[in-house]
């Protein structure tokens, strides 16, 4: 009996993994299609009156978004009365990447610089201090600005591309990531925005079905709703 009970154990556990494996295929495959060829939110006027410059990752591009209007650097421009927008954000961009887009930019002064990154780095297990530091020495480079803004993934963990058995891993790598980027930018006078919630209080672990694209991974609309929500409630 209890040979039984253990071989039928044994079996669940493949079948879970087995679903578990094709889940994060699928989600995988979706991904890759949102960031096929998306172009970021930007107004590259001749109107300098309010300038708003964006840097970063597939989460400053908006990927997940149903519209351009619904990410984060649409709802920010809109907030601040912004008349030129520039995006030079990159799907796949981790924080040495930002190196290359700030090579590309237009103007030598913006009013608001959005950092949105390190959310790659943290999927590819970079390490959080020695990628902190290498992001204060790039922010160094940047141009004059009345404030820059740092902001990373809130739980990495918590998407659902992630398969079950590591996403505490990526939830205790991802808590390691805000401690040293939220130390980074105090230290350079940047506002650093920390979009970690409990699991129990994450909108985006509680009903994912609402807060996440359908790749499990990048936020939705209604997320990337959520993520102004904290940018604003911190400029």
């Amino acid at each position: 009996m209890i040979g039984l009970i253990g071989t039928g154990i044994a079996i669940a556990l493949l079948l879970w993994v087995a679903w578990d494996s094709l889940n994060v295929y699928m989600k995988a495959k979706v991904a890759q299609t949102l960031m096929a060829d998306p172009k970021p939110y930007d107004a590259l006027t001749t109107e300098y009156g309010k300038t708003l410059l964006i840097l970063g990752d597939s989460t400053g591009v908006g990927t997940g978004a149903s519209t351009p209007e619904d990410t984060v650097a649409a709802r920010l421009a809109v907030h601040l009365g912004a008349t030129y927008v520039e995006n030079q954000s990159k799907n796949g961009a981790a924080v040495d990447d930002l190196t290359t887009q700030i090579q590309h930019l237009h103007l030598s002064h913006y009013d608001v610089i959005l950092l949105q990154i390190g959310g790659n780095d943290i999927l590819a297990l970079h390490e959080p201090k020695k990628t902190a530091e290498r992001l204060a020495a790039i922010t160094k480079t940047l141009p004059d600005a009345e404030k820059i803004v740092l902001m990373t993934a809130g739980n990495v963990g918590g998407a659902t591309l992630i398969p079950h058995l590591i996403r505490p891993f990526y939830t205790w790598l991802n808590l390691r990531y805000h401690k040293a980027f939220g130390r980074m930018a105090k230290e350079e006078g940047i506002t650093y925005v920390n979009l970690y919630r409990k699991p129990s209080e994450d909108p985006f672990i509680q009903d994912p079905d609402r807060y996440l694209a359908e790749d499990g991974l990048h936020p939705s609309s209604e997320g990337y709703g959520l993520w102004f929500e904290h940018l604003k409630a911190s400029m």
